[in-house]
């Protein structure tokens, strides 16, 4: 994380001012490093044990102009399969795309209105194939999926497309799983920060197939390294992630809490159905 406060690096002994290095756990207290002077920290080593990381997955990723899940537009989304395959899908929302929305992503009205499909006809596209994947039983990865799932639930409610069985959907988060295998971890949890972490290649952040390969592999290099994870049947990973969310959920909310901020934390997952703000 980055350090709130001044301090000597704890590599090459020169200051640090505030806000300008990183602070490491260090033991069991914490270090002010320069960022070029950071070491580099990676997760334990996989193990030999088998599990779910060894069967076919499905990584799964949108991109929205929008960060409330209710509210949010999909303008484009990306299904990664285990054998190389990718499906991809440039979508014309039908309304602008915010500047800072394009910023995060981008994409710009005009290639959203020149290259991307009618939202409607793409959106069946994608409800279906995702669609089969909950069929197949074959375990959907997506990072932070609660906000996939519920965008694309709501997208398709709003284009009066067929929903989808939730309830009988294998969905594997390797945010949770990172919460739940490093409950003391303080440092950045973005997907491009954990895949460092689990060494994993990101090679371009917020691209939907960039990122859904990367979930995919987040999750995968999490099983390999934690055996007890690794170990579920994806059905019980999946009411386990559950449980997890929910108490990862009530420790932030006691955060908020304590810091008086007026912010509301859902507990649902993996499909919210209250509005966050």
């Amino acid at each position: 994380m980055i350090n709130k406060y001044p301090g000597n690096c704890g590599t090459c002994r020169r200051r640090v001012e505030a806000g300008a290095g990183q602070l490491i756990r260090s033991g069991a207290g914490w270090t002010t490093y320069h960022d070029g002077c950071a070491p580099v920290v990676t997760a334990p080593p996989p193990g030999t044990h088998h599990g779910w990381h060894d069967l076919p997955v499905v990584g799964f990723d949108i991109e929205t102009t929008d960060n409330e899940p209710l509210d949010a537009r999909i303008v484009s989304a990306a299904l990664v399969y285990s054998d190389g395959t990718t499906a991809r899908w440039l979508i014309n929302p039908g309304v602008p795309i915010p500047p800072r929305t394009t910023e995060i992503h981008g994409i710009t009205d005009e290639m959203a209105r020149s290259d991307g499909r009618p939202a409607g006809e793409a959106l069946a596209e994608l409800g279906a194939a995702v669609g089969k994947v909950i069929a197949d039983g074959t375990p959907l990865v997506a990072f932070c999926a609660h906000f996939d799932v519920t965008t694309l639930h709501a997208e398709l409610a709003r284009h009066a497309l067929p929903p989808l069985d939730w309830d009988r959907a294998l969905i594997i988060d390797p945010s949770i799983l990172h919460q739940e295998v490093e409950p003391g971890w303080y440092g950045s949890q973005k997907l491009g920060d954990l895949c460092r972490y689990y060494e994993v290649q990101l090679s371009s952040a917020h691209d939907a197939t960039s990122d859904a390969r990367a979930a995919v592999g987040m999750a995968l290099s999490i099983a390999a390294r934690h055996e007890r994870i690794a170990r579920l049947l994806p059905d019980d990973l999946h009411r386990a992630q559950v449980t997890w969310y929910a108490a990862q959920k009530r420790k932030l909310q006691a955060y908020f809490d304590r810091q008086g901020r007026d912010e509301r934390v859902s507990l649902e997952w993996p499909l919210e159905t209250r509005r966050r703000r």
